[in-house]
């Protein structure tokens, strides 16, 4: 298995655990294709590759996370941006108005 993890490595330039985290999810989409009987082989021959699968599904959840965190974020502060300019906009306009009434 660790010689497959660095043919990954080597040929996508990838880390180490990148390749695991391919490798896990690689192999638990062979499982949930094939037939049962290979299925079963695939799985004895990448012994371990199920729980990286497991691994690179918990870390991608928690990117997830903290990508959805940071996009309301950003979002919260395009409002309070927006909201700002339309009050400078707003006191702009009634300054003109308002000098050329006197």
């Amino acid at each position: 298995m660790e010689d497959l993890i660095a043919q990954i490595t080597e040929k996508t330039g990838v880390t180490a655990e990148k390749a695991k985290d391919m490798l896990g999810v690689t192999t638990e989409w062979m499982k949930d294709k094939l037939p049962e009987s290979l299925s079963d082989q695939v799985t004895a021959a990448l012994s371990g590759a199920s729980g990286m699968a497991s691994s690179a599904v918990e870390k991608s959840k928690g990117v997830a996370g903290t990508a959805a965190g940071t996009a309301s974020g950003a979002a919260t502060s395009a409002t309070e941006t927006a909201e700002g300019l339309w009050d400078k906009a707003k006191d702009t306009v009634t300054g003109l108005t308002s000098s050329k009434d006197e």
